[in-house]
């Protein structure tokens, strides 16, 4: 289970992140309320299985964990503080200067932009990876230790996404698309052995929550116009999810009320950050028509 800590102090008041070191952010009341509320959810998730408890090192995530173990005590066979799924890093938040660095960032992109002394999405990527290659892929494996029934990881909004991104082999795009959690939000990964893929995990949308996902599209129109839509949902689009066009343009149509004979092609890189329309690529992934698409794969 990745859970997100509850509403602090930083979301109630982001400039708070100029006075105060982003490890000492705290809970605010309704945050504490939520980390409460969700261990009784958790509970009812867990049952009598054991647990192992892994928090972030975080003041918030700290006290999302000491206010959710009240509800799963009986659960928890083990308790350990992991710095590797903790908060990207954002360097020093003092001045004005930060917007100017959230502006670079939108124009590079989350996953590649690194803050000065700071850190990038990607560096968040790479610590997630060797925790979950180099820890939890051994969790049960120790002589001597008691095995546990689940994971719960008490973290960050980003970090939940880049642990996500790691095990479904998300591509930076397609990363790009996948909202924050909420607060408190929690992930319910099942282990299904018989799941072909990368990863032997499912996200249970049924016993937790699903992360939300938008594509910003170029839709080129039968009339010749082109709009940008937001395809909403786009991690339900199977992988690999850029050469199927017409799924992209069915889901398009339903949400936006569409005809679906009304769209010609799919444009899933063009709202993409740096994309330059001067580019020639391959039809097969852009601007094709949808036929052409299909014909080529």
């Amino acid at each position: 289970v990745l859970l997100r800590h509850g509403e602090s102090e930083g979301n109630a008041d982001n400039t708070l992140y100029r006075t105060k070191a982003d490890n000492l952010i705290e809970l605010t009341r309704a945050g504490i309320e939520q980390a409460t509320a969700v261990g009784h959810r958790l509970k009812a998730l867990l049952g009598d299985d054991r647990v192992f408890l892994v928090i972030s090192p975080f003041e918030r995530t700290m006290q999302t964990a000491r206010c959710l173990r009240k509800a799963i005590e009986p659960n928890i066979v083990h308790t350990q503080i992991e710095p590797r799924v903790r908060e990207q890093e954002f360097g020093n938040l003092q001045g004005d200067e930060f917007k100017a660095f959230r502006t670079q960032q939108q124009s590079i992109g989350r996953f590649f932009y690194r803050f000065p002394t700071g850190e990038s999405g990607a560096d968040v990527h790479g610590r997630t990876c060797s925790w979950w290659e180099g820890w939890v892929r051994q969790v049960n494996l120790r002589p001597g230790f008691e095995h546990a029934d689940a994971l719960v990881v008490v973290t960050h909004g980003l970090t939940m996404r880049l642990i996500l991104m790691q095990l479904y082999g998300w591509s930076p795009n397609t990363f790009s698309t996948v909202w924050n959690a909420g607060n408190c939000d929690m992930y319910v990964l099942k282990l299904n052995l018989d799941k072909p893929g990368t990863t032997p995990y499912e996200i249970d949308a049924a016993e937790g929550d699903y992360p939300n996902s938008t594509l910003d599209a170029v839709v080129t129109m039968s009339d010749g116009t082109e709009q940008t839509l937001p395809l909403n949902d786009y991690l339900k689009l199977a992988p690999p999810r850029t050469t199927d066009p017409d799924a992209a343009a069915e889901m398009l149509a339903e949400q936006h009320g569409l005809e679906l004979a009304s769209i010609v092609a799919v444009d899933f890189f063009a709202g993409r950050a740096g994309f330059n329309r001067d580019l020639v690529s391959p039809p097969i992934y852009r601007a094709a028509s949808r036929t052409q698409q299909r014909s080529q794969l």
